[in-house]
């Protein structure tokens, strides 16, 4: 996937409220979310509210495991730390969620 010509990507960060303490994960760039993802490139597709949206709320996950998705996604790498190291299933579960 390419992001350099492509018309159709959004431009903008956004920040994403996640679970129930609604954790801010703020300035995420919704361009390299969409390269990275077909699942962010249909959420912030044309046509889709979350395109213009500053602010998308994802309430069914815990904080820890979605920010280890995002920085998955702009670094290739995936640091839970010894305390998390039992959260790596749900980070995964949501990695493949994020490739369909």
């Amino acid at each position: 996937k390419k992001a350099r010509g492509d018309a159709t990507l959004p431009q903008g960060m956004v920040t994403f409220v996640v679970g129930r303490g609604r954790q801010r994960l703020e300035h995420v760039s919704k361009n390299v979310l969409c390269v990275r993802s077909d699942y962010f490139r249909t959420m912030f597709g044309a046509g889709m509210k979350e395109r213009d949206a500053a602010e998308v709320t994802v309430p069914h996950t815990d904080p820890a495991s979605f920010t280890a998705l995002v920085d998955y996604l702009f670094a290739d790498e995936l640091d839970l730390g010894e305390e998390e190291a039992g959260r790596v299933q749900r980070a995964l579960a949501l990695r493949q969620l994020a490739q369909m």
